[in-house]
């Protein structure tokens, strides 16, 4: 940057010619670009983009290859000693695996086989039946398909206390009554999570830890 910081931007390929999008999320900073984007383009798009995302946390990654990852909103550091394993403070990987990935993904879906159902019966909705899926997705945090009886979510989320990833599954369930983003649906998803704007935007800003000071006063 020209005042000297630095921070990550992952660049992704686009399938079309049409310029440059800018994603913040997961605490870092997301440039999907044609095959026409020179760097000079891309980097005064980012300074602009830098400027624009002043509130959201652009150097904070979920995860930091053999040093740490995000679970439930704590920097766990990775472990390969079975003794840590029940250690809140560290994320066990054994030894034999190549990425703490896979079982970063377990856990997530072992998390919500219990806890998506408890909000779907909250909600009034029995998924139990339902598909729960998790996987790497650029374009969305979760999505819903009601008659497919399908649900996906970014395995990512994991890195968010519970109360944000909240506002995510409950705005999915919502979906089983209302497909569209109109005032029915966000009544539905506000009825169950009252803070969802705020939780929303912690989202998006990449405050895995659940910074909420910056939001109390807009609150009130």
């Amino acid at each position: 940057m020209s005042d000297g910081k630095s921070f990550p931007v992952n660049i992704y390929r686009k399938s079309t010619d049409n310029g440059i999008t800018i994603r913040v999320a997961y605490g870092e900073m997301d440039a999907y670009i044609s095959s026409r984007t020179t760097f000079a383009q891309l980097d005064s798009f980012v300074e602009k983009a830098y400027v624009h995302y002043s509130d959201a946390i652009l150097d904070r990654p979920f995860y930091e290859e053999n040093v740490y990852i995000y679970v439930f909103g704590k920097k766990r550091y990775l472990t390969d000693d079975i003794r840590l394993q029940y250690n809140p403070t560290y994320f066990y990987v054994p030894k034999k695996a190549k990425s703490p990935i896979p079982r970063y993904k377990k856990t997530f879906l072992d998390y919500l086989s219990v806890h998506l159902m408890e909000l779907g019966d909250r909600m009034g909705v029995n998924l139990r039946s339902w598909t729960i899926n998790t996987g790497f997705y650029l374009s969305f945090y979760g999505i819903c398909y009601p008659y497919k009886h399908v649900m996906k979510f970014d395995y990512r989320l994991l890195a968010y206390t519970p109360e944000v990833m909240d506002a995510v599954l409950i705005h999915e369930i919502a979906h089983t009554y209302e497909m569209h983003h109109n005032q029915r649906f966000y009544t539905i998803v506000k009825m169950y999570c009252p803070q969802y704007d705020i939780l929303d935007r912690m989202i998006d800003e990449g405050k895995f830890e659940g910074e909420m000071d910056d939001y109390v006063y807009e609150s009130h």
